[in-house]
């Protein structure tokens, strides 16, 4: 081979591995769930193929064509952890139609920064931060998706569906978060702190439900004592079925969502999601609170159409804004892990907080810094903090301790014109 044709070869290589991208497959005909079949090759059912394909489901997780009033949706569902699927909860909204368009959200929010993963879900890794016009631009090609507080500006075009418009579930709604996606994306198997209604507004998504009870036979990653979430190890597509052998015993349901419909998943509740096509979604979050207090909603409409705008967040973002979270903890979990380590104490010292904060970061925990966040709660500079003033600490305490706990997902921007950082 002559020089110059072994240069022509190293160039059209490198153009190939590096400059050019396919577009993703946008296809939403997916069989789910999966046809499962006796394996003939001697090998157990399933071996080496995604979840779902080691036994059959149970069924479908239960279905609503209306929404549940605030008070029904706590007895049945709520308190006792069981998800369920609503369908057309959200086409009332104006995101429903506004949002289907790329065209769209780049006119009205292209110039709103978002957070971004790669596609096949790896926990531990960094996301980046970067505008969602240049997410946009790039997302077809690149194995990218948006999970990030919904901006501001997108809430007034998202509605509240009216089984969280009174009572304890409107009070205690930490944070809403953006979706969005381009061909397949799949998750880790995970559970989340908090519960959660996730409503597709473009797409569709598949899920995978199990019950907490089958913990044991998940391969978790070591659980964190403070921590209120966590997530498998397993590779969802690919399960080992010998090294993971109590797989093909743990029943599960499941669930398809299509344009408009949510799927509430409940506080510590197992699930893995497949994503497919141009998926966008939305989600509120809130606290798994042990009690439903519905004094506020004989004297609340919550059939009048309402948006995300319009209710309290203990998380949000806007443009401007240096730092742009995604929480990991909330400030009652938070006094709730600071009591729990207060055990028979009736003064939480420094020391103590120490132990907690190594739990929480594991590695990286730096014993200095935990002194300074401890710092944060001890605001009177005793060197303690009481069990009443954990109880009764205002929440704007809790949330500063929790920034510190809780390093910002993506760079910090560092613009000099703004000075808010997020609330």
């Amino acid at each position: 081979m002559s020089a110059f044709r072994a240069a022509i070869l190293l160039a059209v290589f490198s153009l190939s591995a590096s400059d050019i991208h396919f577009p993703k497959d946008m296809r939403t005909d997916v069989q789910f769930p999966p046809i499962v079949k006796r394996s003939d090759s001697g090998l157990p059912d399933g071996h080496l193929r995604p979840l779902g394909y080691q036994r059959k489901p149970e069924g479908r997780v239960k279905e609503y064509p209306k929404l549940l009033a605030p008070r029904e949706f706590w007895e049945q569902h709520v308190q006792h952890r069981v998800p369920l699927v609503y369908r057309q909860a959200i086409v009332k909204a104006p995101a429903f139609t506004k949002w289907q368009t790329d065209e769209y959200i780049r006119e009205k929010y292209g110039d709103l920064d978002v957070l971004i993963e790669k596609k096949v879900e790896a926990r531990g890794s960094s996301p980046q931060r970067m505008s969602l016009n240049e997410f946009l631009d790039n997302y077809e090609y690149e194995d990218w998706y948006v999970v990030s507080l919904l901006p501001d500006p997108m809430r007034a075009e998202m509605m509240v569906p009216r089984s969280l418009l009174c009572g304890t579930f409107r009070q205690h709604i930490l944070e809403s978060n953006l979706w969005l996606s381009a061909g397949g994306t799949s998750s880790v198997l995970h559970y989340d702190a908090d519960h959660n209604l996730h409503c597709l507004v473009s797409g569709r998504k598949d899920f995978i439900m199990i019950h907490p009870k089958y913990a044991e036979q998940l391969d978790l990653q070591e659980k964190k004592k403070f921590s209120g979430s966590g997530y498998s190890t397993m590779n969802m597509d690919m399960i080992n079925v010998f090294t993971n052998r109590d797989i093909a015993k743990v029943p599960w349901t499941w669930a398809t969502l299509r344009p408009g419909d949510c799927i509430f998943i409940p506080s510590g509740y197992f699930h893995q999601v497949r994503s497919y096509g141009r998926s966008m979604a939305a989600t509120i979050m809130w606290s798994p609170l042990p009690e439903f207090d519905d004094s506020d909603c004989a004297t609340t409409d919550i059939d009048k159409h309402t948006a995300l705008s319009e209710v309290n967040l203990m998380w949000t973002y806007k443009k401007g804004d240096k730092v742009l979270e995604l929480r990991l903890m909330e400030p009652a979990l938070l006094r709730a892990g600071l009591l729990t380590l207060l055990k028979d104490r009736d003064r939480l010292r420094p020391e103590h907080f120490e132990y907690f904060y190594q739990d929480l970061m594991g590695e990286k925990a730096d014993l200095p810094r935990a002194r300074e966040v401890f710092g944060i709660l001890d605001q009177k500079k005793k060197g303690y903090v009481t069990l009443e003033e954990i109880k009764d600490m205002d929440v704007a305490v809790l949330k500063n301790v929790a920034r510190h706990l809780d390093n910002p997902h993506g760079p910090v921007v560092e613009d000099h014109d703004h000075t808010h950082d997020e609330l």
